[in-house]
């Protein structure tokens, strides 16, 4: 698979104003790769931190974010479960949520020691699942090469709210593509505009998304001309 190509397609095909990154949940640390040794807020400043680079971050290094640190199925020890509990009982107290949501949020099954974060474009190796930051259209236009907009398509397509990391959760769990309209959390801890969403993409898919998007674009450029050519002949009156 040549993540390289596929990175590059994907940017400029649907004109991404940021490169899409990957991910890889692993119990060792790659020969190579640096440690991670900052600390962050939540578990969402990793992604656009690895849009600048290659790196490791174990589990304890997304403990500041117990919200994260479940929904990446990482141990939930006495120390996070505690701030979990403050988070999820603010939450509750500002009707954020509801008492009964925090049991059903989706948490990945098979957690592991830590994720390995870093652009598409230079990852190396197959990696769990690859984030995009996008728009409507672009959303669109992925959502179509995937085949998750398909009336009769077993799966169809489905977005969800808070939290933004929980749309990593379902495509780890469930294999296929989520779109999250991005939480407040989200839109705090990484700057994203209000404009985009997160799109999360089965690493297993990228294999065959560069054919799948390049039919999609030719398609929608010839409707795109065949509505332009109708609507002209309708004259908007003023």
């Amino acid at each position: 698979m040549d993540l390289t190509a596929i990175s590059k397609q994907l940017t400029d095909a649907i004109g991404l104003s940021s490169a899409p990154i990957a991910l890889s949940f692993l119990d060792e640390v790659p020969r190579g790769i640096m440690v991670f040794d900052s600390k962050v807020p939540s578990a969402c400043t990793f992604w656009t931190r690895a849009e600048k680079g290659l790196f490791f971050a174990g589990a304890e290094d997304h403990e500041n974010c117990p919200v994260g640190t479940l929904t990446m199925g990482f141990p939930l020890h006495a120390k996070v479960m505690s701030s979990l509990q403050e988070f999820v009982a603010k939450m509750c107290h500002a009707a954020y949520i509801g008492a009964k949501e925090p049991e059903s949020i989706p948490r990945y099954k098979n957690g592991k020691k830590g994720i390995l974060y870093g652009p598409l474009g230079i990852f190396p190796q197959k990696p769990d699942l690859c984030l995009i930051w996008v728009n409507g259209r672009q959303a669109m236009l992925l959502e179509e090469a995937l085949g998750m907009v398909c009336w009769d398509a077993i799966e169809r397509s489905e977005a969800f709210g808070r939290p933004a990391c929980a749309a990593l959760a379902i495509t780890l769990n469930e294999n296929r593509t989520t779109l999250s309209f991005g939480c407040s959390g989200m839109r705090t801890f990484t700057d994203i505009g209000d404009d985009l969403l997160l799109l999360s993409i089965p690493g297993a898919m990228l294999e065959t998304l560069s054919e799948r998007l390049r039919a999609t674009m030719n398609a929608n450029e010839e409707m795109l001309s065949f509505y332009r050519q109708h609507r002209q002949q309708f004259p908007v009156s003023t």
